[in-house]
């Protein structure tokens, strides 16, 4: 039905509620930790424990983007801590030098891409979600048979784990949008008017198979990453509700 658009919807269907998981994870994650902990500064430091993988990996691909381009960078800290009088929180920096906006936004979009590698690695190579795309296709029976395959996969919840941990360290941060934000708002006015002087381009074919291969593998990325996250936030919200059960509210 969407013929060559097919990878765009998907990307779109997984991304959409991916974003909206992880922010009910990151908020439900954050209020359980506190409930069991009571004290804002230990829960505070639970929640950064648990997603520790993914903030290291998403500041040393910060720092690692910022070497390849030659961008200095002065200091790479990891540890939660509060910013400012909104008390904004903070699990990591990277101090990097001042530099253009185009290795700047290169920089902030770095920890999506290594984590978009990670998650797929670990998908393909170690959980072989690859052939359960394959057994969907074959119906419920194998479908079945593949899942219970998948979770007898040797440390299957530890490697669930990581693709929670890194997926949702993945999205740029405030700070990361600021320096992607204008050159986003740039190539849109400059599409714009080109599309407005020179009418629709033709599109390379070679162009537009990059651009589906591009939108497919961060569509299976972001398709996992809302698996493993569906998985955690059941997790979360069952203890969530035991934890008011057991505390009266």
């Amino acid at each position: 039905m969407f013929g060559a658009w097919t990878p765009f919807v998907a990307l779109a269907g997984t991304l959409l509620p991916l974003l909206w998981i992880q922010r009910w994870i990151t908020r439900h994650l954050q209020e359980l930790s506190l409930r069991w902990v009571g004290d804002p500064d230990v829960a505070l430091f639970v929640y950064f424990v648990l997603v520790l993988p993914g903030v290291v990996l998403h500041e040393l691909s910060h720092w690692l983007m910022a070497k390849l381009l030659g961008v200095r960078v002065s200091r790479l800290a990891i540890g939660p801590v509060r910013k400012g009088r909104s008390q904004r929180v903070s699990l990591g920096s990277v101090q990097v030098g001042k530099v253009d906006p185009v290795r700047a936004s290169l920089i902030g979009l770095a920890p999506m891409l290594g984590a978009t590698a990670v998650i797929l690695l670990i998908g393909n190579l170690v959980l072989g979600v690859d052939e359960l795309a394959l057994a969907l296709a074959g119906g419920a029976h194998q479908l079945a048979q593949r899942v219970e395959m998948l979770v007898q996969v040797p440390d299957f919840w530890l490697w669930l784990y990581l693709i929670f941990s890194v997926s949702n360290a993945m999205l740029p941060s405030e700070s990361d949008m600021s320096a992607i934000r204008p050159v986003l708002i740039f190539l849109g006015i400059a599409g714009a008017a080109f599309l407005f002087l020179g009418g629709v381009p033709a599109i390379s074919p070679e162009v537009v198979d990059l651009a589906e291969a591009v939108a497919g593998y961060l569509a299976s990325a972001f398709g996992l990453t809302l698996a493993a996250d569906v998985v955690f936030a059941a997790i979360i919200g069952l203890g969530i509700w035991i934890t008011r059960q057991v505390q009266g509210w």
